[in-house]
């Protein structure tokens, strides 16, 4: 088989990945769908969960992220993209497919070259046991030569083993999104009025919470500092009278002199 064409006969094997958009009116339905979908894919052997996130934070809008990869033989009956493809929340889909034939024959190839050419290196180095001494040198450069070729044949193991796994399955990855959706009243010629508004009364109710937040930040202080401060204006008074004697005392003390 030539290394440089696929063979007119071959399996096209292409590597598929499908994104997904869901929106959502609140965040109790979003963890639903995605702890749902989620589910779905741990149930069966034939879909695996690669990475997932869920953010639902008390101020803001929730949000998540589920990618899973599903056998490419069992896509069609696959209930976690049943769950994402069937939901009212979709919004969006997009696909991309990328060829990836000739990537695999190319490496084939060359593994098959690095297999032959790692067992003429076996046989040079069970040969080279019987070298003299003044041919050490020639066995050690086959040693190292048959250890390059072993690196080479398992790291191009490995990029077929991943180029199995892409091409076998394939990747999906649901974006769950809660959405605020805009009212009538948001569009038209008043619009910009309106969004102020909405954005005043929203600064308005932020404002009046941090005043709040300083306000029973402040409390415990006054509640001890307050007596504090009275039993100081108390002492105050006496101590102020006694500096006042002390300096006429030093005074007449003074003029006596």
């Amino acid at each position: 088989m030539d290394a440089g064409r696929p063979a007119e006969n071959a399996e096209a094997r292409v590597e598929e990945r499908r994104a997904y958009t869901l929106q959502f009116e609140d965040a109790k339905r979003l963890v639903t769908a995605y702890r749902e979908t989620q589910a779905a894919c741990v149930a069966v052997d034939s879909c695996w969960v690669t990475h997932g996130r869920l953010d639902t934070p008390r101020h803001g809008l929730a949000g998540g992220e589920l990618g899973m990869r599903i056998d490419r033989a069992r896509l069609k009956d696959a209930e976690p993209l049943r769950l994402i493809a069937e939901s009212p929340a979709l919004s969006g889909v997009e696909i991309t497919r990328q060829d990836r034939t000739q990537q695999i024959i190319d490496l084939e190839a060359r593994l098959a070259q690095q297999v032959v050419l790692r067992e003429r290196l076996t046989e040079l180095a069970e040969e080279g046991r019987g070298f003299s001494e003044r041919r050490i040198q020639d066995l050690l450069q086959v040693e190292r030569e048959l250890a390059r070729v072993q690196g080479e044949i398992e790291s191009m193991q490995g990029r077929q083993r991943h180029l199995a796994r892409v091409t076998d399955s394939v990747a999906i990855t649901a974006r769950y999104q809660e959405q605020r959706w805009v009212e009538p009243h948001q569009h038209g010629v008043l619009a910009p009025l309106w969004r102020a508004l909405d954005r005043s009364v929203s600064l308005f109710f932020e404002s009046l919470g941090q005043v709040i937040l300083v306000v029973v930040f402040l409390t415990p202080w006054l509640v001890i500092g307050l007596p504090v401060l009275w039993l100081l204006s108390r002492l105050w008074r006496p101590l102020r009278r006694g500096l006042g004697r002390m300096k006429e005392r030093r005074r007449a003390r003074r003029g006596q002199e």
